[in-house]
């Protein structure tokens, strides 16, 4: 549709802030606000994006526009407009809105259409093809055009109607063709003032033929003698210049060659220099290694007799140290053997003496039982004698049984927490055995584990001596490689000056910044220059270079905005200037290179990675090697933008000129690049090297800090294995004896716990016997079977005491011999053990001399083979000093020959220069003459071919007799006309092209003359045709905005100056019938009461009719031209409320709210005073001015119509 979607305003008169407004509607739009608010400069602000007014304006005119008040002034003002473009109205884009924006400042004024820059026409003409056309530009109604209109006089409002038409358009053409054909005309004059003066020229020239051809052919014969004398001068130079150019070509041929020579001398003496100076620093690397093996064999000679001197203690001390073992050997197998006995002794006594206690235990208790079956049958017996009575025997009874329960329970605690004891004692003793038996088993390997843990200490000993070996290994590499990382970066930094003396300053501190860069902040995306891109075989060394001259170290990127960062890098830094070619941007332009057997393209013979073809072919596609510079100057003028050049960088230019000369190769900057690209990488390789020897020696020094903590580890750990024996053994003897203790007090608690059970149970057959006789009945004395039990009981006591006599007699010769063995191990055997084992150990220094003469023996082979290395590698680096001294030698007597070589080859050359020199300038002389002979030769012109043949055998002296006579007859024809044939035939020609030209000019003015009238036909016709619809649609109009009035428009013509009252059809055939040049004016006749009343003229109306008029005029004008959206400031001011209202509702109607079909005519946006619009707007918004800033705002309609009313209100 095309409506106004958002506008938004900053810094533009009243708007300070950013103000944008919420979504216009499609229909319509009612803006309200106080005076002053701002509503105006809301208007002024879309009609400034638009263009429709504020074209080229002065400083001082933009100035006003800007706001102005208190704080910061404001710098620059913008206003941007978004137009709906749903329907592709606005053809820039495909995009559903369009943005239009213009900014101003006090040195500028821009326009941008959807982001990006535009110029003014082109804005006028996007606006142009949306409708908005500026010969129309009622789509806008600002304050006072209402007024304006209804002032306007009849002739004004006819040249309003013409500029509505379109009729200007055709009037700036007509206007254009008459003066087209007004210069015809002058052409035309001067075109046959010209013919004339041609004519009289053409009869004076007729008069001069007649002597010119006498002169002519006496010029012939002097011109033909003149050019066989120049001929025979010029052949006779061209032979002198064609000695001279052999002479001199042969000898550039050996000068070249010499030049080969000293170049190939060069060369090889700066590889030999190179290789010195290799071999220099190689030789002080081998005697700074020689001077530190040699000091380690000195070290290494000291530790050797160290260790012999060690080596003779111990073979001493070893003789004595063997006849003490042998006697400590001896005792203590003896005292193992006695111990051996007495234990198998015990532990078969240990079962015989445990089965007669339990023998003994048995017939005790069975003693016991007897006893106590016999003393409860007397107290049964007393028990009768003692009561009377069954009820005091069982109360004693009872008296007697709770006694018994009491004691149980005691018993049975006892027991319970003997038993305990027991379990406890148990637990005890069998952890002691186990560790008497751990510690038996240690004290029994002692020899073993000592061995262990020497060859332990021997073997971290051993494994610390290899990680030194390769410590001092790498030492020596570490030291070899900072010498070389040493001399490698003086070579770079020589290297490196060299280049940068070849280099501007700019360039060569950019490119040394540049590495700097690309380490610090890991860029990424930097290819290198093009010299580090591309490998150049050696014969188009020269060539390349001097094509590629400064592009040779141009930098190749990714993108643009990798440059662009490297770029703001290198300012920050300030450290020098490159030129980046990011391949996204690169776009090499395509040269027709010729494709001949004597043209070589540069860009095939390249080397180079495809993904840099375009930075490469930028550089190098326009390129031609050829073998002569003749070749080369033919190309560059028969292909343009071809690069030319010889193997030896000669280069010839399109317009002739030559460049070149001799290129000193030791001046190469792709030699001196690479050279230095080279070192660099040798030097980085070196440091790597150097870095990870670093890492390496490193990790070496602290495996052998950790190698050294396992030595003093495993030495620690023989050491306390050594000295823990003595104290592991005190510890057995402590731990047997306790193992005694317990063994004694569990043996006391079994046998209480035997005692304690027998009784438990006297106790328990005590209390059943009790219990039955309570049951039983009361008697005085025994029964029958109980007197006989008790005489039984009595006997077999007496033969249990007997029995368990024996038993126990038997059981204490157990027993004591038990004692015996078990004093004799504890007391005698055991310690005695012990001191022997003890003594072992305190002699262990014995073992240990053992243990450490092998160690020594080992040291002593260990060192012998150091130093056998030693002296091998001293022999070597000795060896390879001799060797690099003799290289030194020949490479310094070879550069000192190739040096004398090139002295001899310079000095050769310079001879050769000089007679070069003489040739060439007796070349320059010759050729000067040649010029002038030639020059002579085509002054002469060309004449026929037997004039030429007539002369050739002349001798020189009859030729130079005929030129005499030939001048001699010349001279008397001195005020010939020489030109006379060619003026002739140039006058002639000249008259036939302008009797063309004055045919052209006719045939000109005729098409304009046909042009006028039908411009003139077209204007009349579209004044015509708008006047018609304007008119239509203004009755249309009025009759809607005054139901029951009744207006049209009348045009006026000079032959009638009355107003008629004639009909449509009446008008319609007058405004065919007459030209508009006959037109004076149009009128406006109304009547607002009824249709068939006489209609007044608008001059006759009041102030608010008038002003109604010429809202129906614009409504009509805008429904004959529509536009997308209008904007009407104010417009019912000066309305009368009814008056108003219609206005309201011929809005509503033409902004789609009203009629059956429901489309409108466009978008409206007014502001008002007044209520009416109010009511029938789509939305609602408020003009405010806060803080010296306007702003608007959305309101509701009650809203609205309260601020109209707070507005109309006296004093608001």
């Amino acid at each position: 549709m095309g409506h106004i979607k958002h506008i938004t305003i900053q810094g533009f008169k009243t708007y300070k802030n950013q103000v944008k407004t919420e979504s216009f509607s499609p229909k319509s739009n009612v803006i309200v606000g106080r005076n002053g608010a701002g509503k105006t400069n809301f208007f002024s602000a879309v009609r400034f994006v638009l263009g429709d007014e504020y074209e080229n304006m002065s400083k001082e005119e933009r100035q006003a526009l800007l706001h102005e008040g208190s704080g910061a002034p404001v710098q620059s003002a913008y206003v941007e407009v978004v137009f709906d473009n749903s329907d592709g109205r606005f053809h820039n884009n495909n995009k559903d809105e369009f943005t239009l924006r213009r900014t101003i400042g006090l040195k500028k004024d821009e326009f941008s259409m959807d982001r990006k820059n535009a110029t003014r026409r082109e804005v006028n003409e996007m606006l142009e093809a949306a409708g908005l056309s500026r010969s129309n530009p009622f789509y806008i109604v600002p304050q006072g055009r209402v007024a304006t209109l209804t002032n306007m006089k009849d002739g004004e409002r006819l040249n309003m109607l013409k500029e509505i038409s379109g009729s200007s358009v055709y009037e700036k053409r007509r206007t254009d063709s008459l003066k087209l054909m007004n210069d015809t005309d002058k052409s035309c004059e001067r075109i046959d003032t010209l013919v004339a003066d041609i004519n009289t020229r053409l009869d004076e020239l007729e008069g001069e033929k007649s002597e010119l051809e006498a002169y002519n052919k006496n010029d012939r014969e002097r011109r033909a003698i003149l050019h066989t004398l120049n001929s025979r001068i010029e052949k006779s130079i061209e032979s002198d210049l064609n000695r001279i150019e052999a002479r001199r070509h042969n000898g550039a041929a050996d000068v070249d060659n010499q030049k080969a020579v000293f170049v190939q001398n060069e060369q090889d003496m700066g590889r030999i220099a190179d290789q010195i100076a290799e071999l220099k620093s190689e030789i002080d690397l081998l005697t700074a290694e020689r001077a530190r093996l040699e000091d380690d064999r000195r070290k290494a000679s000291r530790q050797k007799a160290a260790i012999e001197l060690e080596l003779n203690d111990l073979t001493d001390g070893q003789s004595a140290a063997k006849q003490s073992q042998k006697q400590r050997d001896k005792d203590l197998a003896l005292v193992r053997h006695d111990m051996t006995a007495r234990e198998t002794e015990f532990a078969q006594l240990l079962p015989t003496y445990n089965a007669k206690k339990d023998e003994e235990d048995a017939v005790s208790s069975q003693l016991a039982e007897a006893k106590a079956q016999q003393k409860r049958l007397y107290d049964k017996q007393g028990r009768g004698a003692s009561y009377i009575s069954k009820r005091q025997r069982d109360d004693a009874l009872r008296t007697e049984i709770d006694g018994i329960t009491m004691q149980l329970a005691t018993r049975k605690s006892v027991q319970m927490q003997t038993d305990d004891d027991i379990n406890v004692l148990r637990g005890v003793i069998e952890t002691l055995e186990d560790e008497i038996s751990d510690l038996e088993g240690n004290l029994s390997n002692e020899g073993d584990n000592n061995v262990g843990l020497g060859e332990a200490v021997q073997k971290a000993i051993d494994a610390q001596q290899t990680l030194t070996d390769r410590q001092s290994t790498l030492s020596r590499e570490q030291y070899r490689l900072q010498s070389q990382v040493k001399n490698a970066d003086t070579q770079l930094r020589m290297a490196q000056n060299s280049l940068n003396h070849l280099l501007d300053h700019a360039t060569s501190r950019g490119l040394e910044t540049l590495e700097r860069l690309k380490e610090r902040h890991n860029l990424t995306g930097i290819y290198g220059t093009v010299a580090d891109l591309i490998h150049v075989p050696a014969p188009y060394k020269i060539a390349t270079e001097i094509a590629a001259q400064g592009s040779l170290f141009h930098v190749v990127c990714d993108t643009d905005e990798t440059a662009a960062k490297v770029i703001s890098l290198l300012n920050k830094e300030k450290g020098g200037r490159l030129t980046f070619m990011a391949l996204n941007r690169v776009s090499p332009r395509h040269t027709q290179i010729p494709q001949t057997a004597d043209a070589q393209p540069l860009l095939p013979k390249l080397r180079y990675d495809p993904q840099f073809e375009k930075a490469i072919r930028h550089v190098f596609g326009r390129v031609v090697v050829c073998p002569e510079l003749s070749i080369c100057q033919s190309l560059v003028r028969t292909h343009e933008g071809v690069l030319a050049l010889t193997p030896d960088g000669d280069r010839a230019h399109r317009k002739g000129g030559y460049h070149g000369g001799y290129f000193d190769p030791s001046k190469s900057k792709i030699d001196a690049y690479n050279k230095v690209a080279d070192l660099r990488a040798q030097l980085e390789d070196l440091r790597t090297r150097e870095r990870e020897t670093n890492e390496e020696l490193d990790r070496l020094r602290q495996q052998v800090t950790a190698a050294a903590s396992e030595v003093r580890k495993a030495e620690y750990q023989k050491n306390h294995a050594e000295q823990s024996y003595v104290p592991m053994r005190e510890q057995l003897r402590k731990k047997q004896a306790e193992l005694q203790q317990k063994q004694d007090r569990i043996d006391r608690f079994q046998r209480d716990a035997v005692s304690i059970r027998q009784h438990i149970n006297t106790l328990a057959s005590q209390q059943s016997e009790l219990e039955a006789e309570l049951a039983s009945d009361f008697k005085k004395a025994l029964n029958k079977d109980e007197e006989q039990q008790l005489q039984s009981l009595g006997s077999t006591i007496r033969e249990v005491n007997k029995q368990l006599s024996g038993i126990t007699s038997q059981r204490v010769d157990l027993e004591t011999r038990k004692a015996e063995i078990e004093i004799e191990l504890r007391e005698l055997l055991r310690p005695k053990l012990d001191q022997l084992l003890a003594q072992q150990s305190g002699s262990g220094d014995g073992g240990n001399q053992s243990t450490r003469l092998k160690d020594v023996q080992r040291q002593l082979k260990a060192i012998d083979k150091t130093i056998a290395d030693l002296d091998r590698q001293i022999r070597e680096r000795e060896s390879s000093r001799d060797e690099t001294n003799t290289q030194l030698t020949e490479l310094e007597a070879s550069r000192a020959e190739k040096e004398q070589v090139n002295r001899k080859i310079a000095k050769a050359i310079e001879n050769h220069q000089g007679n070069l020199d003489k040739n060439m300038q007796k070349r320059a002389e010759l050729k000067k003459q040649l010029d002038e002979v030639q020059r002579d030769l085509r002054d002469l012109g060309t004449l026929p071919e037997e004039i030429y043949r007539r002369y050739t055998k002349w001798s020189e002296d009859k030729l130079a007799s005929e030129l005499e006579k030939v001048n001699k007859a010349l001279r008397k024809f001195k005020n010939v006309n020489k030109k006379a044939f060619q003026q002739y035939e140039d006058f002639t020609k000249r008259r036939e092209q302008l009797i063309h030209r004055r045919g052209e000019l006719n045939t000109s003015r005729e098409s304009i003359e046909i042009l006028i009238e039908v411009l003139d036909q077209r204007k009349d016709e579209a004044i015509a045709r708008t006047f018609k619809q304007v008119s239509k649609y203004f009755s249309e109009v009025f009759v809607q905005l005054v139901p029951a009035g009744k207006g049209r428009l009348i045009i006026q013509r000079r032959s009638d100056r009355e107003t008629r009252g004639d009909d449509d059809d009446e008008d319609e055939r007058r405004a065919k019938g007459a030209s508009v040049e006959n037109y004076t004016g149009v009128g406006i006749a109304v009547s607002f009461n009824s249709k068939h009343d006489e209609q007044q003229r608008i001059q006759q109306l009041s102030g608010g009719q008038k002003a109604l008029c010429a809202l129906a005029l614009v409504f009509a004008i805008q429904q004959c031209d529509p536009a997308p959206f209008y904007l009407f400031d104010e417009i019912d001011a000066n309305l009368d409320a009814q008056y108003r209202t219609a206005v309201a509702e011929m809005l509503r109607k033409l902004s789609g709210k009203g009629g059956e079909s429901g489309e409108g005519g466009g978008q409206f946006i007014c502001t008002t005073f007044r209520p009416e619009m109010v009511l029938v707007a789509d939305k609602c918004y408020a003009v405010s001015f806060v803080n010296a800033s306007s702003k608007i705002d959305v309101f509701d309609r009650e809203g609205a119509l309260d601020f109209v009313e707070t507005s109309q209100r006296p004093g608001a």
